[in-house]
């Protein structure tokens, strides 16, 4: 399965959720914006962190637990 992240204007936003809605895809809606101070600490952690101990995103995923309802 293939996800895609759109930006939709909102005044489109009703028409486009209806037209998607017709095709019985699965939709998701998320309004999620970092503040720059949320930006800002993200960005001081990457500067001060040692690329010798990053972790492929790979590796990462295969250890989270998702929790199905």
């Amino acid at each position: 399965m293939t996800q895609v992240t759109l930006n939709i204007p909102d005044q489109d936003l009703n028409f486009f959720m209806q037209l998607i809605e017709k095709f019985n895809y699965d939709t998701t809606i998320s309004d999620f914006e970092m503040t720059s101070e949320i930006k800002n600490i993200l960005d001081t952690r990457r500067k001060n962190s040692n690329e010798e101990n990053y972790i492929p995103w790979s590796e990462v995923k295969s250890k989270i637990i998702f929790n199905k309802k």
